[in-house]
């Protein structure tokens, strides 16, 4: 999957909770994103597949078939087939996808996607305590979302 530089790809279900609060999240920052929905827009085989390699895990293992109604005998599922039954039943999609420059990473809770904003304790430095901690940008680089 091409993914522009500086730019963040996230690969969603929109009739998920996350995915509503994803998408909130990342169209109020100001980093560049591309919303994939696969409710409207499917990756190819393929690209699934490079996903899949890149986060070392089967497309099983980024299911929740719960979701739908029960399959069996999934243990003779091909890739293939996985993104098929992903496909059709988007919602089984279990969290996003993130992609950013090298960086591939499944994420489960919205929380997670700080890790791309290099964001700890929202910059806040640990103090003695009494002290009272910096909660303005000491420089242009320091980053509030």
């Amino acid at each position: 999957m091409k993914v522009k530089k500086d730019q963040i790809t996230c690969i969603f279900a929109s009739n998920s909770d996350l995915g509503q609060k994803l998408k909130a999240f990342l169209s109020s920052s100001n980093r560049k994103t591309l919303m994939i929905d696969i409710c409207k827009t499917m990756p190819s085989d393929t690209q699934w597949h490079d996903i899949s390699i890149r986060l070392n895990k089967s497309l099983s293992e980024l299911m929740d078939l719960s979701r739908i109604k029960p399959i069996e005998n999934t243990q003779d599922f091909s890739e293939e087939s996985w993104v098929k039954i992903l496909a059709n039943n988007p919602k089984t999609l279990i969290g996003a996808i993130i992609i950013e420059d090298g960086t591939v990473m499944h994420i489960t809770n919205y929380t997670e996607i700080l890790k791309f904003y290099n964001v700890d304790s929202a910059g806040l430095s640990k103090k003695q305590q009494g002290e009272k901690p910096l909660t303005k940008r000491q420089s242009d680089n320091d980053r509030f979302i």
